[in-house]
């Protein structure tokens, strides 16, 4: 019983995928070897893709920071620690 109802199996549970349907067992090898030589290339791609987004991402963090230089006995304003809110 599931909520109140009679729980209803499926005749068919795992019905034959396209591949498996219409290929032979040789040839369903061979597409599944050339897809695994495939997937080495767009693992690359995608690597490729986050380098990408992560320099354009720096790129752009970096146009919002102020480059300050301090040299010893520069006056620095410091928040104390136990009033951060922060942690």
């Amino acid at each position: 019983m599931v909520y109140g109802m009679d729980a209803m199996i499926p005749a068919e549970i795992n019905p034959p995928s396209w591949r498996r349907a219409t290929l032979t067992i040789t040839e369903n090898s061979e597409a599944l070897q050339e897809n695994l030589d495939l997937l080495e290339e767009v693992r690359e791609a995608a690597h490729f893709r986050e380098f990408a987004v992560k320099q354009r991402a720096t790129r752009k963090y970096n146009t919002k920071v102020i480059a300050r230089e301090f040299r010893e006995g520069d006056l620095v304003l410091k928040r104390p620690m136990w009033r951060d809110k922060g942690g």
